[in-house]
């Protein structure tokens, strides 16, 4: 073999490998404004941890109820745990169901506190 065809054929190989890691976007429509989005997906179902939760972090930066607070999103195999503090339990409540209806969120460890 040449040594021009190892490094192409490595090139490939790669490129194969990573089109088959490599997310593909679907489009969802969104539950509260009823307008078409793209959505990151993996080929298992289940979107990139990190992509997650920004996406999660976006979210709740976008409910009115919940702009002023500050959110720690973890996400572990599409699980996401939310931390911080929050003025009622109905708020606690909307940042737990933001987090669900976000792509790739398949569970909620809810550990956000209400404070007294």
């Amino acid at each position: 073999m040449n040594t021009l065809a190892k490094p192409v054929l490595a090139l490939s190989a790669m490129l194969v490998l990573g089109s088959a890691l490599a997310g593909c976007e679907k489009d969802v429509i969104n539950e509260k404004t009823s307008m078409p989005e793209k959505r990151v997906m993996m080929e298992d179902g289940v979107a990139d941890d990190i992509e997650v939760s920004s996406a999660v972090q976006q979210a709740l930066q976008q409910e009115d109820k919940l702009k002023k607070f500050n959110f720690h999103v973890e996400t572990r195999k599409g699980d996401v745990t939310l931390k911080g503090e929050v003025d009622t339990e109905e708020q606690r409540m909307l940042a737990e169901q933001t987090a669900l209806n976000t792509a790739g969120a398949h569970a909620i460890n809810n550990e956000i506190k209400v404070r007294q």
